[in-house]
């Protein structure tokens, strides 16, 4: 099986946090091919010049399917470029389901798009497009396609559309569901199982407990403890102004992590943003 790895941005103010990115998860995948793409790579041949009018995440998702396409892949795993990969993603690579999801903040997803009421069964099923993997490159196009009638939640209303409508049929496994019973986390809960519904962005109440043990970093606050396999920051860091951006960057560097977590980032994840 011919497996690759997709992380994208399109402004060059995240570089630290897409370095960050690209080292952690090459630290814990030096087997699997990384393609990394940003505002100064150039893009690949056959996209038109439709694409520079998509939404970045729809960018993002239509860079990896014409690369997974090129590159002849069996399975693709494409990551947002404000994650950090804290262990080998074994799910995802053992697993064989066409779409391999994760979980988002815990509320139900529910919107009107493309003509019909799109909705998670209930607030702990709704997931994100930030963390995934495919084994099924026709439902990567499903959702691309159906990201055009979403103009809130674009690729993310796509893959929940594609996951909870009758109009698909393709497998899927969400990576952390049921989350309680988890024994690991892929995305957003490791914030906290909680929505941030005040703007309080309570997070390092969770985040600060993290802790490590048998080299391996785990959530403090769960019941029952998760590994870490991918940290995403999920805080509308790309969609803020440059000034706001920073202050959330630096925020998350200062205050988000306890330090035994930042030694983790930076001895077990190569990432240079926390020394």
């Amino acid at each position: 099986m011919k497996i690759g790895c997709v992380i994208y941005s399109n402004s060059e103010k995240y570089f630290e946090l897409h370095q960050c990115a690209i080292k952690s998860f090459k630290t814990f995948h030096p087997d699997i091919p990384l393609f990394s793409v940003d505002k100064n790579t150039p893009l690949p041949e056959g996209l038109d010049e439709g694409f520079h009018h998509l939404p970045p995440g729809v960018q993002k998702y239509v860079i990896s399917l014409h690369v997974a396409r090129q590159q002849g892949l069996d399975k693709l795993i494409i990551l947002g470029a404000d994650t950090i990969t804290c262990s080998r993603l074994v799910e995802f690579i053992e697993g064989t389901e066409d779409i391999l999801a994760t979980l988002d903040y815990p509320y139900q997803f529910s919107i009107v798009a493309n003509g019909k009421l799109i909705r998670s069964p209930d607030d702990q099923t709704h997931v994100n497009a930030d963390v995934v993997c495919f084994n099924n490159l026709e439902a990567l196009a499903a959702i691309i396609k159906a990201a055009g009638g979403h103009s809130l939640y674009f690729e993310q209303g796509g893959l929940n559309e594609v996951l909870w409508t009758d109009d698909y049929n393709y497998s899927f496994r969400i990576m952390d569901y049921p989350y309680e019973e988890s024994d690991v986390v892929y995305n957003t809960r490791a914030k906290g199982n909680v929505c941030d519904t005040d703007g309080s962005k309570p997070w390092d109440k969770y985040t600060n407990q993290f802790f490590v043990e048998d080299g391996k970093l785990f959530t403090g606050a769960d019941a029952k403890p998760k590994q870490i396999r991918v940290f995403h920051y999920c805080d509308g860091l790309f969609n803020s102004s440059d000034a706001r951006s920073q202050g959330l960057i630096t925020w998350w560097k200062e205050k988000g992590f306890n330090e035994v977590t930042k030694k983790f980032f930076v001895e077990q994840c190569n990432c240079d943003f926390f020394r």
